[in-house]
């Protein structure tokens, strides 16, 4: 019920609070060595309010090592061609600053629009969104679309363990055999993102799978961007030795 998640949301963020203090010794060196931040939306987004430049300037003002610019494909559409495009000229653009990586963001409710896994073929990597909902395209359709993407795949902003137990699957088992990376999006808006920084057992789930798991900020206007929140995120996939994809 609504009652019910506002109560859950409200004690993973008392949770996190323990946890921005516990992790403050491990802060204290700044960002880790790598910093990574794989979901950022531009004004190619419905909802995106900066220019690609802007979001990758502000990237390496807040020493981001890898950015990602991930919009969304049905605000795209048909542009897909020039935003691959502008993205790649992105990259040249700031080769010597910081690396910049093409992305898109696919919906899956409902399903996508067949063409996409020969349309994002030279892209860096694709993010499914909320594959948790109960509107997004079933499971094992999904596990089938995605074998036709070539490109390296992930799940945006989606509860795995939440997953796992609706389609009583070893969620962790089939992300690493279908070469599925996990997304910690740090917006603040998802509860399972508090819940993994603070539960070690699920860490430690994810830590022996050896699953890639990447960090989104899923910034949509630079002026709210999460630095702690990419900071921290970071530092405890390191800390862990949890792969990036």
């Amino acid at each position: 019920s609504p009652t019910q998640h506002a109560y859950s949301f409200r004690l993973m963020r008392i949770l996190f609070t323990e946890y921005e203090i516990h992790s403050r010794s491990f802060e204290k060196g700044g960002f880790p060595m790598y910093t990574v931040d794989l979901h950022n939306h531009t004004k190619f987004s419905y909802d995106g309010s900066n220019t690609p430049e802007e979001i990758i300037e502000n990237a390496i003002r807040h020493g981001v090592d890898v950015i990602g610019i991930t919009d969304h494909q049905f605000s795209i559409g048909e542009n897909l061609p020039i935003y691959y495009e502008y993205i790649q000229h992105c990259k040249i653009k700031y080769a010597d600053q910081i690396k910049v990586l093409c992305g898109l963001e696919i919906g899956t409710r409902p399903t996508p629009p067949e063409s996409l896994p020969r349309a994002t073929e030279n892209f860096d990597y694709v993010l499914f969104e909320c594959l948790d909902d109960t509107r997004a395209i079933d499971f094992y359709e999904f596990l089938e679309w995605r074998k036709l993407f070539k490109c390296k795949a992930g799940l945006a902003h989606t509860d795995i363990f939440k997953l796992g137990e609706r389609y009583g699957l070893d969620i962790i088992k089939i992300l690493r055999d279908n070469d599925i990376f996990w997304e910690l999006n740090t917006s603040g808006n998802y509860i399972y993102y508090y819940d993994f920084l603070t539960n070690e057992k699920k860490q430690q789930i994810i830590k022996e799978s050896g699953i890639p798991v990447s960090v989104g900020s899923d910034t949509h206007y630079i002026a709210e961007y999460r630095k702690k929140q990419i900071r921290r995120a970071n530092e405890l996939l390191q800390k862990l030795n949890i792969p990036l994809p």
